[in-house]
């Protein structure tokens, strides 16, 4: 069975030079976290003509199927939980795990036998409670790229990036929001070769 929620964020691509600055001074302590995302579609990009992004997190030998599909207002995220055997399977076999996830696709009739793994990225991420909201700061390897980002998730996205802007503005860092998800990011760059 698949969980629900709604994610409201906003991201900020930074240099290496500004993700050191925030790393500095906010208080993320030393624990981070590790995990490799599976970025799935198919050759058609069948889900990103729905705006869907769909992945297998692996992180200390959990894996967690997501889907992510956009609303008003941030996006509605379903999580299914997967066991390495079926993790395994899609991952070497492409054997699509079933369950809620598969139900949905179903409905919008994509072949779940159609996706495959398109691109990967290994994040490094360390978390921070800001002013009552999740500050997150990760270094992204895919390919041969290595991108940093700064995200804010709020109950809102004018507070998230509110909290953002004011981040930056403190440190002298360019305040954009990143609009380029991480799966387009690494997507992009496995289609380039």
């Amino acid at each position: 069975m698949a969980s629900n929620n709604i994610e409201i964020e906003s991201k900020v691509l930074l240099t290496k030079n500004d993700y050191e600055k925030i790393l500095n001074k906010l208080n993320f302590g030393a624990n981070s976290i590790v995990q490799t995302n599976y970025y799935l579609d198919s050759q058609e990009r069948a889900l990103k003509k729905y705006d869907m992004v769909l992945r297998i997190r692996e992180s200390n030998k959990k894996y967690v199927l997501t889907m992510k599909a956009p609303l008003a207002e941030g996006l509605l995220e379903k999580d299914q939980n997967l066991s390495q055997k079926e993790a395994d399977s899609f991952i070497d076999h492409n054997v699509f795990p079933r369950g809620d996830i598969s139900d949905f696709l179903d409905i919008l009739h994509i072949p779940t036998d159609s996706l495959k793994i398109l691109a990967h990225m290994t994040t490094e991420r360390k978390e921070v409670d800001y002013q009552g909201t999740t500050i997150d700061i990760s270094k992204n390897s895919y390919g041969e790229k290595v991108d940093y980002e700064v995200e804010c998730d709020s109950d809102s996205a004018l507070n998230s990036q509110n909290t953002l802007r004011s981040i930056c503005l403190n440190l002298d860092i360019d305040f954009k929001l990143n609009t380029l998800s991480k799966e387009t990011r690494a997507i992009n760059a496995a289609t380039a070769k």
